[in-house]
């Protein structure tokens, strides 16, 4: 789960995880709000790529439902988990799109609101994440790091600077 306040880079993020990951493997990126203008025009603004190296993924627009969605051996991109209201759902939502992976992952943006340190859903949008980072400020910050590369050293609570260049 990538959670971020409005504007903090979910998107910038998310697109540059595609990026640096579609030549190894099979990526689908569902979209809520990102038409193909905007898509284009976000793409565009990678230096060291051209358009037509984006051509290996699958761009679709969906709002809800992504569980029906989900290919379960590859990677899955949602940008962004929607509710309006009902936040509690979120879990539910999570768990859903989680039941349906076997090999593959499923990285999910869920809005957040500034300050708070945790996505719409709070704590229950923990649940199944085994990775759940947060955005606000320039700053990404580890809220949950579930399997650990080192055992010595618990990657929760880490964070790092970042700084959006051209969104």
């Amino acid at each position: 789960v990538v959670a971020g306040s409005p504007n903090a880079g979910k998107t910038a993020f998310l697109l540059n995880t595609v990026a640096m990951n579609m030549q190894r493997h099979k990526i689908n990126y569902f979209s809520s709000e990102m038409g193909p203008i905007e898509l284009k025009e976000r793409l565009s603004k990678f230096n060291d790529l051209k358009l037509s190296d984006f051509k290996k993924v699958k761009w679709l627009e969906r709002s809800g439902n992504f569980s029906d969605v989900i290919r379960p051996d590859e990677i899955n991109v949602v940008d962004f988990l929607e509710m309006t209201d009902n936040f509690y759902l979120v879990a539910e939502n999570i768990k859903n799109i989680f039941e349906k992976l076997t090999r593959g992952i499923a990285i999910i943006a869920l809005q957040k609101n500034p300050g708070v340190a945790l996505g719409l859903g709070g704590a229950r949008s923990l649940e199944k994440a085994r990775l759940y980072l947060t955005l606000d400020s320039h700053i990404l910050k580890i809220e949950k790091g579930k399997n650990w590369t080192d055992p010595a050293v618990n990657p929760n609570a880490l964070e790092i600077r970042f700084k959006l260049v051209q969104g």
